[in-house]
């Protein structure tokens, strides 16, 4: 997620310099050079914990004069996507198109000031169209030296572990429904706690168990557990339950996995078992 509101931001709160989250770009930049500029910075906030870059204000953040809302015939919003599509992988981003300075610099009719927003990315590094690896160093974006891309790919298996959940068929011959708890990321996911409310019929007797408390959830270790037989399914769970899971990452950062299964919903899942 981008460290500032789109939806809600105007010039009035941008910044009097760039730092190493904002970078400005003049409406005197030709859309060449601009083009190179975008993607560089594309990469470089990428692969330094997102960013937003600003065109069309000045080295004070007012506005000054804004670039037209069409690119030959192609529109600016459309312009912008295709050059951060260069950008390999692309990573998530916002756009924003502003045509009110609200007294903050002046931009010309037709034409707007625009800010991408970069979001912290997992898949870094990220290549720019010009085949080098950029970084924000402090207020400049500037091209990554080949250690500090070795950095980066290793800091992606050390990314923000993301879990997800699961129902199926028992593997031994399917006599029960299994919920399991699976790692969507590399990162792995320490000091796990699993909660289900209510508890189905089949583990009420264990209710002192919970939550279950896991030392690691990863991709190489889901964790599985039976929570009906299918005579008490048929075939969905007898009523609604909330899972939820809490978590850390390998720096210590809390992290909550919290989701209703709708029993209406929860059609008896695909046997795993191999015929």
């Amino acid at each position: 997620m981008s460290k500032i509101n789109l939806d809600t931001f105007d010039l009035t709160q941008l910044i009097p310099e760039e730092d190493d989250y904002f970078e400005f770009k003049s409406s005197s930049t030709q859309l060449q050079d601009l083009k190179k500029k975008l993607s560089c910075a594309v990469s470089g906030f990428a692969n330094s914990g997102g960013g937003c870059f600003v065109a069309g204000v000045n080295n004070e953040g007012k506005a000054d004069g804004g670039f037209p809302l069409k690119i030959g015939k192609q529109d600016l919003r459309d312009w912008i996507d295709q050059v951060i599509h260069q950008v390999e992988p692309s990573p998530q981003y916002e756009i924003k198109l502003i045509q009110d300075p609200m007294g903050r610099g002046s931009i010309e009719p037709d034409k707007a000031v625009f800010l991408v927003a970069i979001h912290e990315s997992y898949m870094a590094p990220h290549m720019a169209p010009d085949n080098c690896y950029y970084i924000r160093a402090g207020a400049h974006t500037v091209k990554a030296k080949h250690f500090i891309v070795d950095a980066i790919w290793a800091k992606r298996h050390f990314s923000k572990p993301r879990l997800t959940h699961l129902l199926r068929l028992k593997p031994d011959k399917g006599k029960a429904i299994q919920l399991g708890i699976l790692a969507l990321t590399d990162a792995p996911a320490l000091d796990v706690a699993i909660n289900i409310e209510p508890l189905p019929q089949l583990l009420r007797q264990q209710s002192g168990l919970f939550p279950l408390n896991l030392s690691l959830i990863d991709r190489s270790n889901p964790f599985f557990l039976d929570i009906a037989g299918l005579s008490q399914a048929q075939p969905s769970l007898e009523e609604d339950i909330i899972i939820d899971v809490q978590y850390h990452d390998l720096a210590g950062n809390y992290y909550v996995y919290n989701k209703t299964i709708q029993s209406s919903n929860s059609a008896l899942p695909i046997s795993l078992n191999k015929s």
